[in-house]
């Protein structure tokens, strides 16, 4: 089912592409985006919803990082871009594979 990111998402995307080249144009366009769970166990990744058919392909990582859940657990959080740099999805993984418990609490400072 489709939906707007929460404000925690777009606060950890526009973290983990801010000091990218493609970083403004994406975090202009977050509160704008729909986008469904994917079906990863309850791990928290996200996939851009867009109207119509869907043409776009993935073009690769713009960034991860590693984190650590509420249990302490191992986070590895990655923006992927589609073939056109726009953001495409953001991949979440547990080391344990189990659901998240909270996205991970970040503040930018420039």
């Amino acid at each position: 089912m489709k939906r707007r990111l929460t404000s925690a998402e777009i606060k950890l995307i526009s973290y983990l592409v801010y000091y990218t080249p493609e970083g403004a144009a994406i975090i202009a366009s977050l509160k704008d985006l729909f986008v469904e769970e994917m079906n990863d166990g309850g791990m928290g990744s996200l996939k851009v919803v867009v109207e119509g058919e869907d043409k776009r392909r993935t073009g690769g990582i713009l960034n991860d990082m590693e984190f650590h859940d509420a249990d302490d657990m191992l986070l590895v959080i990655t923006v992927i871009l589609d073939t056109d740099d726009n953001f495409y999805e953001l991949d979440i993984f547990k080391g344990d594979f189990s659901p998240l418990i909270k996205i991970p609490d970040v503040s930018i400072n420039v």
